[in-house]
């Protein structure tokens, strides 16, 4: 059964963290990064990416000369007091609220042994060059800012414990720029900490729901040290994670832009398609509300594509079956420049937009898969093509770090 354990943190001091906690590095702008980090000497990108200056946003450098200087930093952050450590290994209750959804999960470690017995199950292949580099990040950095994000079936035992640490005063209070809710409560007290364990380790399986390449990496890690490693309590046996509630998890479809039709004109295009699926224009942009049900952007023109044949095939999967590979010529997703993605959540607005601006080519919308999706998928051992949901909460670096 998977396993959960209390960590002794890094965290930011109360009166810094909404300094210090930034958002990924690349859903920042050029121009996002450079105010950050001309304007804000708190934030985690100084850590993130300490080669960086307001000049050269992009310098390239040795990747192993460069996870030096993020320790390096870190270092610094500890030394002057806006980063400090935990006295007592704790649990932690973040929730972040957004568009008045409340996402409540646990904080805390996860074993890497559960990961490789399959026991924390993934629906999502990895790409061996990204985990390389992130397993040399981990190596000399020692620290991980960013917690995997597992689902778990909802707890009894957990939701009280959670409802009663909330009545409490929060440790961080704080809304973001981007109109997100955050709070953070600590779990210090032995028996809450066990009875949290007891109760996860009774589920069957943890499911990763984002950060698939975390998992692996730290996975990867320890596998590279193990024959060293004799303490069953090494923090190098465990990952960083955030676990929710399955029912307390969103998820999004992840959209399919084409750079162009592949040398055919859009009647060809359109009488390919209706070989698998039933055609028809649309007034409107199409956003799928069923599985088998698709939308076509395509010359100002929208599409509505329902599948003629009903199939237990995810739909994204069907995409690239029936569509981008034999109409398109685009068959591995992770390689070909002709394709990209773009997020539910940005809208079918800033989809027209991307494809209009190129000029040619067409945009696919889908329908997002569910959480059962996941489930039955990883189940199975099986994958979902790259890019096929976009998961929320997205958390923020720096809020919590865990030192090797």
């Amino acid at each position: 059964m998977p396993s959960l354990r209390p960590f002794t943190a890094v965290r930011p001091t109360r009166d810094k963290v909404h300094l210090v906690a930034s958002r990924s590095y690349v859903s920042y702008t050029a121009l996002q990064l450079r105010s950050k980090l001309t304007e804000n000497p708190f934030s985690f990108l100084h850590i993130i990416h300490p080669d960086m200056t307001t000049t050269n946003l992009h310098k390239t450098v040795d990747l192993g000369e460069r996870f030096k200087q993020v320790r390096g930093k870190y270092d610094e952050f500890l030394a002057e007091g806006i980063l400090q450590r935990d006295d007592t290994p704790s649990l932690y209750i973040y929730r972040q609220i957004k568009a008045g959804h409340a996402f409540t999960g646990i904080i805390g470690a996860v074993s890497v042994d559960d990961y490789l017995s399959g026991k924390i199950k993934i629906h999502e292949k990895t790409i061996a060059k990204r985990e390389e580099t992130f397993v040399q990040y981990l190596d000399i950095t020692k620290i991980n800012a960013e917690p995997v994000l597992l689902m778990a079936r909802d707890s009894k035992t957990i939701d009280d414990i959670i409802a009663q640490k909330t009545l409490e005063r929060p440790e961080y209070d704080f809304t973001t720029t981007n109109k997100v809710h955050h709070q953070f409560w600590l779990i210090d007290d032995a028996a809450s900490i066990e009875a949290i364990a007891q109760a996860y380790a009774t589920q069957d399986a943890f499911y990763i729901a984002d950060g698939h390449h975390r998992s692996s990496s730290s996975a990867l890690l320890f596998e590279k040290h193990k024959a060293s490693i004799t303490n069953d309590h090494d923090p190098m046996r465990f990952c960083l994670a955030y676990i929710l509630s399955e029912e307390n998890v969103r998820i999004y479809e992840f959209n399919r832009i084409v750079k162009d039709l592949n040398g055919l004109s859009t009647s060809e295009v359109l009488e390919k398609l209706g070989n698998a699926f039933q055609v028809a224009p649309s007034d409107n942009p199409v956003h799928p509300h069923r599985k088998g049900e698709m939308g076509l952007y395509l010359e100002n023109n929208w599409y509505k594509l329902s599948l003629k044949e009903a199939s237990d095939i995810l739909d994204v999967q069907l995409l690239t079956d029936l569509v981008l590979e034999p109409i398109f010529g685009i068959s591995d997703l992770r390689k070909d420049k002709r394709i990209s993605f773009m997020e539910g959540p940005k809208g079918l607005d800033a989809l027209i937009q991307t494809v209009d601006k190129q000029g040619t080519g067409a945009a696919f919308t889908l329908f997002a898969p569910t959480v059962d999706d996941i489930k039955r998928i990883a189940d199975a051992g099986q994958t979902m093509p790259p890019k096929s949901t976009w998961v929320e909460p997205k958390l923020r670096s720096g809020l919590v770090v865990y030192e090797f």
